[in-house]
């Protein structure tokens, strides 16, 4: 049997940023595993959730004791600002950060009338986000399909392996007769470095943002970078000019419109203007 990597490898440049996870993601992983039940009770399986508990004690330990009631505080803090920034729709901040920040609240140890009406008003919002099939990207549906079924992260820790899973069938899919495919233009623009850009862009209607980026870059003097992470790729250069320290590379709807979706899930309408604004933080 191979050897399984809990984590990745030191970095090519020596860098063990990377082979030395955080506590949160010691935790997810130890969570991914409690809640995996072909992993509960094998040697496998009690081999890395050993090895992931004693990496986590020893990040514990360099926090230090006493550290209950600032924890307890930062909680309640964290609480009350997700509480403010509830918009009128019921998301807190947005949509794509609500199904985590739900998770939280219904983690409260202090429920409160307040409390359950901020939260039912979230989850009705978020069922209909469902209906507008908002939601694509696997990170986000990994954190709201707890929320669905009245659950969280925490609750992963002690699955039961014993009952019944729901047999999900695929759906039957009706191909549609071939037709010829319609096209749109998308003008894709460059700010905050010299000499700045602006281009128009033709792509199949149905094409997301990260295929308008790729086909700019295939027929002109565009260019770009991104990276991959769990939420999927983000830029990191563009034209040559890399996000500094302090930087990011701001994906908007023209004219002041920040993108809430990344680029591999936004997909532009016709004639829509998308702006790239490097920016400092």
């Amino acid at each position: 049997m191979g050897r399984v990597a809990a984590w990745p490898a030191s970095s090519k440049d020596g860098s063990d940023s990377e082979a030395k996870p955080s506590m949160g993601q010691l935790a997810l992983y130890l969570l991914a595993l409690r809640a995996n039940c072909e992993f509960v009770g094998g040697r496998k399986g009690d081999r890395l959730v050993s090895q992931l508990k004693r990496f986590l004690e020893d990040e514990k330990g360099a926090i230090g004791g006493g550290t209950r009631n600032r924890i307890n505080l930062a909680l309640r803090r964290v609480q009350e600002k997700i509480l403010k920034a509830q918009t009128p729709e019921g998301y807190f901040g947005n949509v794509y950060s609500t199904p985590l920040a739900l998770q939280l609240l219904m983690g409260s140890l202090r429920p409160t009338v307040e409390l359950g009406t901020a939260c039912l008003k979230a989850k009705a919002a978020l069922q209909a986000s469902l209906q507008r099939k908002t939601f694509q990207n696997p990170l986000m549906i990994s954190q709201l399909l707890p929320v669905l079924n009245q659950k969280s992260y925490v609750d992963l820790i002690s699955p039961d392996c014993q009952a019944p899973r729901a047999l999900l069938e695929p759906a039957t899919e009706i191909l549609p007769q071939t037709q010829v495919p319609e096209f749109i233009d998308v003008t894709l623009e460059v700010s905050g470095i010299s000499p700045s850009y602006r281009h128009s862009v033709s792509v199949p209607a149905g094409s997301s943002l990260e295929d308008v980026l790729k086909n700019a870059q295939e027929h002109g003097r565009f260019r770009y970078r991104t990276q991959a992470s769990l939420s999927g790729p983000f830029l990191t250069s563009v034209l040559g000019k890399k996000a500094g320290e302090r930087e990011f590379w701001q994906v908007l709807q023209a004219p002041d419109t920040p993108l809430q979706q990344g680029i591999a899930d936004y997909r532009p309408k016709d004639g829509e203007t998308i702006e790239l604004r490097l920016v400092g933080w």
